[in-house]
């Protein structure tokens, strides 16, 4: 019997491998269809990973954890073939249905939003580490240097219990009753399908909120109903904070049962964005709820050295020409803004320049107007190809701009989106890499917005992997 972990790629998913090995489990195998920084970091703890599919045949006892975006994988689909056809008891969870079932035996505290999750869930941790003993498990989307970059926490005094509660969730075994809802579970989640309406939560806190995954979600009144459902299966509080100083106004008066919270300002060593103190009152609040002794200021002292997270404006590097390289996950047009700013008011002096690579059409086409704003902001631009998943391009033949441009390919799409926001389009790394030295300089700024491959090519280029 092996445990499968289907497209490691995912930071979130590839946290599952982690935890799984960390728990002594030597019967796992992660797959992938390319290599990342993430395989990497798999392959580095010994975790056996394939790259490539049709590389493993899964058996009739193996246990399968799935992201969504492999569902249609010849693994995914053998596994769910092997279940029908012969009514095995092989186990198949994707992802979100696997955190529902971890979150049946925790007290689970969720992070949600658009913008700031990963952030917000990352200093959590690193707060909640020194000051709420019963934290037992931690799981963010992006690495956090704070934790040896890694992107999930697992108490290790507690692995015994928790290995307990494993083997309870993947073969049956007894699991001694005083383990349930012992510990902590916190984790930012995704709302994408819905899926974290299937979490026994808690505790609720959000950011902010804007209409995403537009894939999905019709409109925004689609999106604000996930999270009215979501507030409604909350159990004791949700958090959010007030519109004043938020970087992303939201109006919580449709929300019942909620507890909305002042802004207020936190000194941290290493990081002095505007939206750091949205991250840090919202966590304050919610130690201060779960440990009445703590004081703003002893919480202060626990946020002070916090360093970065991953790919949320982290600073890479220099290239050869000296200019400055940040990588973010962006791919909102609220997200560009928002960090256009915070560059130019922390480099007044500097060029500020943007790389933006889109992350699906239907997310792009919903922002199109907000995107012709922002991006001309700043002081020169570049478009890269699309990571377009899950979209092939005759979804969009009926779409007004595609009837009235009369689009053959996505190349035409992009060049026009280009040409609309005064950018540059490139499909070839090595072009764009020579591009971005040809154009940029020691007074410059690159800002790299990719929620796909490009963040890995960029720290290929700049030797950090």
């Amino acid at each position: 019997m092996h445990i499968v972990i289907v497209w490691a790629w995912g930071s979130w998913i590839s946290n599952l491998a982690h935890i799984i090995w960390d728990l002594w489990y030597k019967n796992l195998i992660a797959i992938d269809s390319q290599e990342s920084q993430i395989t990497t970091a798999l392959k580095e703890k010994w975790i056996p990973v394939k790259i490539g599919h049709w590389k493993y045949d899964i058996k009739d006892d193996d246990i399968v954890i799935y992201s969504e975006a492999t569902k249609d994988s010849p693994e995914v689909q053998s596994a769910f073939n092997l279940k029908k056809e012969h009514h095995l008891p092989l186990k198949i969870w994707n992802y979100f249905e696997f955190l529902w079932e971890l979150s049946k035996y925790f007290r689970t505290i969720w992070i949600a939003g658009t913008n700031g999750k990963s952030s917000s869930t990352s200093l959590a941790i690193v707060a909640w580490k020194e000051c709420i003993p019963e934290l037992w498990l931690w799981i963010v989307w992006a690495l956090v240097p704070d934790l040896w970059n890694k992107s999930y926490y697992l108490k290790e005094e507690a692995k015994d219990e928790f290995h307990q509660l494993f083997d309870y969730i993947f073969t049956g075994k007894r699991l001694p009753y005083e383990l349930v809802k012992k510990y902590y579970f916190f984790l930012e989640a995704c709302e994408y399908k819905r899926h974290f309406l299937h979490l026994d939560l808690e505790y609720l806190l959000i950011t902010n909120l804007e209409l995403d995954h537009t894939d999905y979600y019709k409109d925004w009144e689609d999106y604000r109903s996930a999270f009215l459902q979501i507030n409604q299966n909350t159990k004791k509080l949700t958090f959010v904070l007030e519109n004043k100083g938020n970087t992303v106004e939201t109006d919580y008066s449709w929300f019942k049962d909620i507890k909305t919270l002042p802004i207020r300002h936190f000194e941290l060593d290493h990081v002095r964005w505007k939206h750091t103190d949205c991250n840090a009152s919202l966590i304050a609040w919610l130690l201060q709820e779960l440990n009445p002794s703590l004081s703003i200021e002893s919480i202060e002292k626990i946020f002070k050295p916090f360093r970065w997270v991953w790919r949320r404006l982290e600073y890479l590097s220099t290239l050869e020409n000296w200019a400055k390289v940040f990588s973010d996950y962006g791919h909102i047009a609220s997200s560009l803004e928002i960090w256009y700013k915070t560059l130019k008011e922390h480099f007044p002096d500097k060029k500020i320049f943007c790389v933006f690579q889109p992350h699906q059409m239907r997310r792009v086409l919903a922002w199109w107007d907000e995107f012709q704003k922002v991006i001309p902001e700043f002081d020169k631009a570049i478009i890269y190809s699309i990571y377009a998943a899950r979209e092939p391009l005759e979804l969009f033949k009926e779409e007004p701009l595609f009837l009235e441009h009369k689009f053959n390919s996505v190349r035409e799409v992009w060049e026009f989106f280009a040409q609309g926001v005064w950018a540059e389009y490139y499909e070839d790394f090595n072009e764009l890499s020579k591009r971005i030295l040809e154009l940029t300089d020691k007074d410059s700024i690159v800002a790299v917005f990719t929620a796909w491959d490009l963040d890995y090519q960029i720290r290929k280029l700049l030797k950090l992997c």
